[in-house]
Formats: C-alpha cells, sequence, structure tokens
C-alpha cells in the first residue's frame, strides 16, 4: 500500500530501476481501477482499466509521468492509498 500523494515521486524512481518487460500496476483499495505502466524497451505503455480503457504506447519516461499526473485524478480521485503490484 502507498499513499496516492506519493504516486509520482514512487513511480519516477521506479521508471529509472525497471527493466525491459517490467510492470508495475497501481489498484484502488477496491482494486476495480487500475493503471498498468510497462517497459517495452526503451519506451513505455500505459494501460488504463476503470472508469475509461485506454493504452497508450510508445511514451518517454516524461511522458508517462505528465500522462499518470492526468490519470491519477481521473482513475483515483477520492482514493487516499493505492495498491502497488511490481511483475518482473
Amino acid at each position: 500500500m502507498i499513499d496516492n500523494k506519493n504516486l509520482l515521486k514512487l513511480l519516477r524512481t521506479e521508471l529509472q530501476k525497471m527493466n525491459n518487460g517490467d510492470k508495475i500496476r497501481f489498484l484502488t483499495y477496491k482494486k476495480d481501477r487500475s493503471i498498468l505502466v510497462e517497459k517495452d524497451g526503451d519506451t513505455f505503455t500505459i494501460i488504463e482499466n476503470g472508469y475509461r480503457q485506454m493504452v497508450w504506447e510508445n511514451l518517454t519516461k516524461a511522458e508517462v509521468l505528465k500522462r499518470m499526473k492526468k490519470l491519477q485524478k481521473i482513475e483515483f480521485p477520492r482514493s487516499n492509498k493505492l495498491y502497488l503490484s511490481k511483475q518482473k
């Protein structure tokens, strides 16, 4: 469990550590909404599954952080705690 307010700071450090094929999933407490960040070579893919179902591909680290800031307000508007799941 992580604080919602620390999501971007934590994501920034995790993006640096990620290897090719690694995934990070952020879920609400009820686990009905999620955002998946996956590393594909030098680029990243974001999969939004919750209020909307969308996919963004071929993103840089800066674009991932910018997109996550917007998605955080859409998918987790009233969440204080989030689940963090890492897959290698």
